[in-house]
């Protein structure tokens, strides 16, 4: 063989190695870029349906203000400067300056608030692909994200996400992962790397506190895996007691805000109102809701049947219908017991055996502080379990994948692996095919209804009206009309809430109604009987007529059903 035949040949093996590195590649990038393209599609179609909601615009006020340089109201009157900080006694306004840069690049809208969280829902994706793959390998990091990318709980909370603040999920699993390469740099004698990431974790923990006290329950998942994973075995390295400093720093650091209302509150009212919040809660009912919780093993019942609901995914009635994958919880439990199993029965995974177990304790762990809430109990809050359920899936899939195909003698390097991916995907064919259509039957219904009540597109007809009509300060008779329809009109119109949040109306709200209705002009909004919270429609019907005025509808917004949903008024 010549020198150019040898050169020749040389060259074809660089280019075979080179297409075979390529392709190989593709196929490792292809299970993420997948997901993420499964939840985009069904994330992004038809964004502005169902209708946008008041709690979706309620940290975007405070950002239209500011940008107009203006001064937004303050909680309590305690913000940094002109900053508002906390928008509830337990929710902080981080997810409205997290917005900021979409309102600029969107402008005010359903576009705005709706970009935000997907945006957050896509690096959540990132890092439980990356979780995955660092516990437990590439087979099951593909199979955890392309669950986790048409759960319809992920994809619809998502859409709206001041509803379950879906941030948090990027600081859970940013913490989780930071705190779990920390014990390795310890393990690797690295205490400098280590206290680094622990830091780091800290600093996403108190975000997560700051966004919302609810994040509380993760940090208490974390210690409860801490335990399972056997990190206080570290304690001897050099470093551990730097870690934990650093946690705590990093945590300050982030829950800041969160730290600063709750002193300025101590000192200027005699409360730290989020703590103050949290005590009361323990022995008295809520104060929004009436939850209580001392009612221990009723309020269990409920917060067993939210995960339920939340893992099925049958919470979105305001879609239309309540659809919901009847196999998801059957495939959780099953997928729990024959996980624990193949988990114990492998030999020399320890450390995976002890990771499976961990996610199972955190599940429980949320699951039984799903019980106390300073607010509601709902299906909402179990948002920051994403992704643990698919990753208890796909590790029980994958692992009686692995084992069937070595039971039946088929572990042949090329032909092994693909056996047992294709095992793994008919293990999970049923749960995910069912995910997908109730997530189409979703679009289906909503392109049908454009969704009910105070969820329906009618509020889009609404804000259109007001603008076009140039009425700008109408009178609000009810809850769910300001927030959203200033986002949705700039914040051109701004409705003046009068109703008063109170099962009857007072005194206060009848004052109110006396002045308004000194100006014959002024508008007034209502919601339609069935879908009112604060219905003062007959109240102020009736103070109108004692002053001699007619009350007239200049404008009806309906739902696709027809139904009135909107009713905006004039006392003649």
């Amino acid at each position: 063989m010549n020198h150019a035949q040898v050169h020749q040949g040389s060259t074809l093996n660089i280019a075979r190695t080179a297409i075979s590195s390529t392709l190989l590649n593709l196929i490792k990038a292809s299970p993420p870029v997948l997901a993420l393209a499964l939840f985009l599609a069904y994330a992004l179609r038809q964004l502005h349906l169902p209708g946008f909601y008041y709690d979706e615009a309620l940290d975007l006020v405070p950002m239209l203000v500011l940008l107009r340089g203006e001064q937004p109201e303050l909680l309590r009157g305690i913000g940094i400067g002109p900053y508002p900080i906390m928008l509830l006694d337990y929710m902080g306004s981080l997810g409205g300056y997290l917005t900021l840069p979409f309102l600029i690049a969107f402008g005010p809208g359903y576009v705005a608030a709706r970009a935000q969280p997907i945006f957050f829902s896509c690096l959540t994706l990132a890092l439980a692909w990356l979780l995955a793959r660092r516990w437990f390998g590439a087979p099951i990091a593909a199979v955890t994200i392309l669950l986790l990318a048409v759960n319809p709980s992920f994809i619809w909370f998502s859409r709206q996400g001041i509803s379950v603040t879906s941030v948090m999920t990027v600081f859970s699993l940013g913490s989780l992962l930071l705190l779990d390469v920390a014990q390795e740099r310890l393990a690797q004698g690295r205490p400098a790397k280590a206290i680094a990431m622990g830091l780091a974790a800290g600093l996403l923990i108190g975000l997560g506190l700051w966004a919302k006290l609810l994040f509380l329950r993760w940090v208490i998942v974390l210690v409860v895996m801490g335990l399972m994973l056997n990190w206080p075995a570290y304690r001897a390295h050099a470093g551990f007691k730097g870690v934990l400093a650093a946690t705590a720093l990093g945590s300050a650091l982030g829950a800041f805000p969160l730290i600063y209302y709750n002193v300025a509150g101590w000192l200027r009212d005699g409360h730290p109102w989020t703590i103050t919040l949290l005590i009361n809660s323990l022995t008295q009912p809520t104060q929004q809701f009436g939850v209580d919780n001392t009612a221990f093993f009723e309020n269990l019942r409920k917060a067993i049947d939210d995960v339920r609901v939340f893992v099925d995914g049958s919470y979105f009635w305001y879609n239309g219908i309540p659809f919901s994958n009847v196999y998801a919880v059957p495939a959780l439990v099953v997928s729990a017991v024959l996980g624990s199993s193949l988990a114990i029965l492998r030999a020399g995974a320890l450390h995976k055996a002890r990771r499976f177990f961990a996610l199972l304790a955190g599940i429980g762990t949320l699951t039984v502080l799903g019980a106390f809430t300073v607010s509601g109990l709902w299906s909402t809050h179990q948002f920051i379990m994403l992704p643990l359920p698919q990753l208890i899936i796909a590790c029980a899939a994958v692992w009686l994948a692995d084992w069937l195909v070595s039971f039946f003698r088929l572990h042949r390097p090329a032909l092994g692996a693909v056996l047992s991916a294709g095992l793994a995907g008919l293990l999970v064919a049923l749960p995910f095919s069912r995910d997908l259509w109730v997530n189409e039957q979703h679009h289906a219904t909503l392109a049908r209804t454009g969704g009910t009540g105070r969820f329906s597109d009618a509020i889009y007809k609404l804000a259109d009206w007001l603008k076009n009509n140039r009425i700008e300060q109408p009178i609000a008779l009810d809850w769910g009309i300001e927030k959203n329809v200033r986002v949705l009109t700039a914040d051109r119109v701004r409705p003046v809430e009068i109703f008063g949040y109170s099962a009857e109306a007072g005194e206060a709200f009848r004052q109110r109604v006396h002045v308004a209705l000194a100006n014959p002009e002024q508008h007034y909004i209502v919601l339609w009987e069935r879908f009112a919270v604060y219905n003062r429609r007959a109240e102020f019907t009736e103070i109108a007529e004692q002053m001699g005025r007619q009350v007239v509808e200049v404008f009806i917004a309906h739902e696709q059903s027809g139904l009135p949903v909107y009713v905006v008024l004039q006392a003649k």
